[in-house]
């Protein structure tokens, strides 16, 4: 057992290609509240991140109950966008609850966002969604079953 306590979750990070383009996406399309960009280098960047002159814009958008920090690295020229599958390890998405799953799918079409499927009833009765961004982000969005009104 850890000799530590986890206070609480600080917030998930995401590198994307555009830092603006996204804070735009999780602000305009998904109704989130944003940050300004901040940018920042040097040493402690390079340090922290583990990448030799790493140069970073950063922001941040507030969903409830959690903190999403996207990060554009702006000096890293041989970078790629992920190819991880949902099975690989690494991979990960987003899962957000909707009132309406069909017109949340539609809404983030545009911004280049495609479902896998058409959405899916699970066993527990609630309907799900995945959708991929050109970036390599996946989002969830998920009706929950039985949801008290």
């Amino acid at each position: 057992m850890a000799n530590f306590r986890i206070i609480r979750t600080n917030h998930t990070g995401i590198t994307v290609s555009d830092v603006a383009a996204s804070l735009a996406f999780f602000r305009d399309v998904l109704g989130f509240e944003t940050t300004e960009v901040f940018h920042h280098k040097g040493e402690m960047v390079e340090n922290l991140t583990g990448v030799p002159g790493a140069e970073v814009k950063i922001g941040f958008v507030d969903m409830p109950g959690h903190r999403l920090e996207l990060l554009e690295y702006v000096t890293q020229d041989e970078r790629k966008i992920s190819d991880l599958r949902n099975c690989d390890p690494g991979a990960f998405h987003l899962a957000l609850e909707v009132d309406d799953i069909d017109a949340a799918v539609e809404a983030i079409r545009p911004s280049g966002f495609v479902p896998y499927s058409v959405p899916q009833t699970v066993p527990n009765g609630n309907r799900n969604v995945y959708l991929r961004h050109p970036d390599g982000i996946t989002i969830e969005f998920q009706i929950t079953a039985n949801r008290p009104s």
